[in-house]
């Protein structure tokens, strides 16, 4: 079993690494260069960010996520005289239930530090739309098979959501 401190510093280890975001009207997932931690998937779209706003709050909500937080980084941030072009919300959110046997665990509680799941939605100054998140997919072949699969659960799960997000704003 690998211990929490083991996956504290895997996590610093893999957040050193990077990867890139391209530019396309279809969904892509990120492969890896120097732009963007690998840890990180992101998709962009050429949307209005406020439309992509709500497309991604609506398609959360059908598909069953529980919001946590809305943060609008982008918001604070001016009002701290710091200027994010295009905007920044990051939605905190879990889906239920699949995290529960862990947390009641004390050997997997540590998976805590992960929580909740994080999904962040940023404009860009040529117009586009970011939907970006942790690649828990990559993360969770280095953690224990039962945390694994959790895991693996709620990030297909979190896929399928972005997908569906990004097929209506390209169908639009």
């Amino acid at each position: 079993m690998k211990t929490p401190a083991f996956t504290a510093a895997l996590l610093c280890s893999l957040l050193s690494l990077s990867s890139t975001s391209a530019l396309s009207a279809e969904p892509v997932m990120q492969a890896k260069t120097a732009d963007t931690p690998s840890m990180v998937v992101e998709q962009t779209i050429q949307y209005d960010y406020n439309k992509a706003l709500d497309t991604v709050r609506q398609q959360l909500k059908e598909d069953g996520w529980k919001l946590i937080a809305e943060i609008n980084l982008g918001n604070r941030l001016a009002k701290k005289g710091v200027e994010v072009p295009g905007g920044l919300v990051i939605f905190k959110l879990t889906s239920g239930k699949n995290a529960v046997p862990l947390l009641a665990a004390d050997e997997t509680r540590y998976v805590s530090a992960m929580m909740p799941c994080g999904l962040s939605v940023y404009g860009k100054q040529d117009g586009t739309v970011v939907i970006s998140r942790m690649n828990f997919e990559v993360m969770s072949a280095m953690l224990e098979p039962k945390v694994a699969k959790v895991m693996t659960k709620s990030i297909t799960k979190l896929n399928k959501t972005v997908e569906s997000a990004m097929a209506k704003m390209a169908a639009n």
